[in-house]
């Protein structure tokens, strides 16, 4: 979209669920608690990263949400749906392309630690064709994951989440000087 002959930066935050919004550490605590941990969605996230995650919406308005988790599987629809039960803070505007391709074939899953590396070539090359597909030079993103596999302009753009606690303060904090960088 041009505006006084400059582009407007679509701003956006890639993000994970597993080890991002839904951590270790409350998992732990709902089931120490005797809690559950669940809805008919899944697992519970926790409170804490979905507050700081509220803190970059809040901070940056106009960023977009991009669903890059295997939850993403459920549909788009699902997710939103979800979202909006759990009165969780902005709105998913899309999900990252499923693609699968021989490099992720060849890897032998045998090994337990290559499980991991799968999924990093996987969601690299989902994000990257989302990007393609809307307007790369347009887009000024974070990326917000648990796992390190990702390489080139994707991994200055990470920002590494601890499984274990989720979005932390310190995490919310970089992605809004990212984004309004």
């Amino acid at each position: 979209m041009k505006w006084n002959n400059t582009i407007d930066t679509m701003k956006v935050i890639f993000l994970d669920f597993d080890g991002v919004l839904n951590t270790d550490a409350y998992q732990a605590n709902l089931r120490h608690a005797g809690n559950q941990g669940w809805d008919d969605y899944g697992q519970l996230f926790d409170p804490e990263a979905v507050g700081n995650l509220k803190k970059i919406l809040d901070a940056v308005p106009d960023v977009r949400i991009v669903v890059e988790s295997s939850w993403k599987a459920e549909g788009l629809d699902y997710l939103r749906l979800m979202w909006k039960e759990r009165n969780l803070p902005g709105e998913i505007y899309d999900v990252t392309p499923d693609i699968f391709n021989e490099e992720i074939l060849s890897i032998d899953l045998s090994v337990p630690n290559n499980i991991r590396k799968v999924e990093g070539i996987g969601k690299g090359r989902e994000i990257s064709a989302w990007l393609k597909r809307h307007g790369e030079a347009e887009s000024q993103y974070v990326i917000l994951d648990d796992m390190a596999d990702f390489s080139g302009e994707l991994e200055r753009n990470h920002i590494r989440v601890s499984q274990d606690i989720g979005i932390t303060l310190d995490d919310a904090m970089k992605a809004i000087s990212f984004l309004k960088s």
